[in-house]
């Protein structure tokens, strides 16, 4: 499915440093697309549709201007990656001197038969983890990374320009519940182990919190990643634990 399709492609961008938004249900036509990406400042669009194959159509806006060019899906990666770097080193060059050193912000765009993305240059890609109650089949799993990355996309993105390191915990708890544990300690191993011991006391589904406490601790104790985004997509309902 192109869906899944998109999801392997945002995953391989965000590995190349460049993150990728998605717009879910995108059906309008080729010149409301220009008129939307052109609004919206947005450079590159990748169309994704099960009966192009294996091939994706890249459509890039510049000013009054359209191309499109149809790539093996393996190339896009590489493709955007040469591109965005061709735009910024000659960004840079057009610069004066003394404003050489100011930050890029590049934009591009990437989209499915679905939905439309947008993408910046950045250097980190943030973590997603599902945690359930019941086990999840591959597909399923699939289907709440792309819920996760379509309801937090904006914070991702502001979040990216920051250089800040994210892991995202999805998890099937009340937004009441994802609020109790923001008082979660983690400065270090034993303050934590004893926070835990705490909120264990005062919450249910002991063995599903067991879970999520043991995921904590490996991305806050063990990784030490300084931004943790605890979601509900029960609620969807989302706090960040630094």
């Amino acid at each position: 499915m192109s869906v899944n399709r998109a999801i392997g492609i945002i995953q391989k961008l965000w590995a190349a440093g460049i993150t990728a938004e998605i717009m879910h249900d995108w059906s309008e036509s080729q010149d409301e697309l220009h008129e939307y990406c052109s609004n919206s400042d947005i450079t590159y669009a990748a169309i994704i549709s099960d009966k192009e194959g294996n091939h994706v159509k890249l459509k890039v806006f510049e000013k009054e201007r359209q191309s499109e060019k149809r790539m093996l899906e393996t190339d896009l990666v590489d493709h955007m990656v040469q591109k965005l770097r061709m735009k910024v080193s000659d960004e840079r060059n057009s610069r004066e001197a003394s404003d050489s050193l100011s930050v890029q912000n590049v934009k591009g765009s990437f989209a499915n038969n679905q939905g439309l993305s947008e993408q910046h240059s950045t250097t980190l890609s943030p973590g997603i983890s599902v945690i359930s109650p019941e086990k999840l089949s591959a597909s399923a799993r699939r289907r709440f990374e792309m819920h996760v990355i379509s309801k937090l996309q904006t914070f991702m993105t502001n979040f990216q320009q920051r250089n800040s390191e994210i892991e995202i915990l999805a998890v099937d708890l009340p937004k009441e519940t994802i609020q109790v544990l923001l008082s979660l300690e983690c400065a270090d191993e034993q303050v934590f182990n004893a926070s835990v011991k705490t909120l264990m006391s005062r919450l249910p589904k002991q063995r599903y919190l067991k879970t999520i406490f043991d995921e904590i601790y490996t991305i806050k104790i063990e990784k030490r990643v300084p931004v943790l985004v605890l979601y509900s997509y029960r609620d969807d309902y989302y706090k960040i634990l630094f």
